[in-house]
């Protein structure tokens, strides 16, 4: 069995997911985009890949599990998570959700994120000139001027979250749900904000036990809500 969700990103800044190659418009950094085919034809998109969500919900998860009563091996690079298993008597939580390095199934991540895809149409990125910094001296470095491809505050994206119901899963669900709680107070992408609800149509109630429903039911509204709409970012 296969539990399924999905998760709405709302970006709170400027936002950029995405990597130095420039583009014709002259932006140095630009944030990713795709080519997707649908019932309007051919279009580029842009979007946050589903392996960068992903990897800030294990960190996440990572830096809170020990608070609230789950193990974790306190390491996000696959060759750290190896060596401390070796050490370790058995799996820490975080891995048996998020999974660790080897070819054997039972290894394998236990959560599939996919690709989170804006449904905003029209012009709702912005280029900005930044100067680049000395870091040794935290001052402007002369000449140094690069362009940014922001997204702009209030631009949402989708993706859908689907966790394998195995053998020990299910106990785990509230680690994930605390670990996409942590998103709204974590950076992603060049130092960006966003916001996160769950949408589940109550999919996840049978889920989760009495103690975690405050946190599932926080989970479907907005954290930051009104806070665009007062101009505050």
């Amino acid at each position: 069995m296969v539990i399924r969700f999905r998760i709405r990103l709302r970006a709170m800044s400027f936002l950029t997911v995405g990597g130095g190659v420039p583009d014709v418009m002259g932006s140095d950094i630009v944030h990713v985009r795709k080519t997707v085919v649908d019932g309007n034809g051919t279009r580029t998109v842009v979007y946050i890949p589903g392996s960068t969500v992903k990897g800030v919900l294990r960190t996440n998860a990572s830096r809170v599990a020990a608070a609230y009563g789950f193990s974790t091996c306190n390491e996000v690079e696959p060759a750290s998570i190896s060596k401390n298993h070796e050490k370790m008597k058995e799996v820490c939580d975080v891995c048996k959700l998020f999974g660790r390095p080897g070819d054997e199934p039972h290894v394998s991540s236990k959560v599939y994120v996919s690709d989170f895809t804006s449904e905003v149409a029209g012009n709702n990125r912005i280029l900005v000139t930044r100067v680049s910094l000395d870091d040794s001296t935290l001052t402007a470095r002369r000449g140094a001027l690069y362009t940014v491809e922001h997204v702009l505050p209030g631009t949402e994206y989708v993706g859908e979250v689907r966790v394998e119901e195995s053998e020990g899963v299910k106990s785990l669900l509230p680690l994930l749900l605390l670990s996409i709680a942590e998103l709204r107070l974590s950076v992603l992408g060049r130092g960006g904000l966003v916001d996160a609800i769950l949408e589940d149509g109550g999919a996840l109630d049978a889920q989760v036990s009495g103690d975690w429903r405050p946190l599932l039911e926080n989970l479907r509204s907005w954290l930051w809500k009104g806070l665009l709409d007062r101009g505050a970012v």
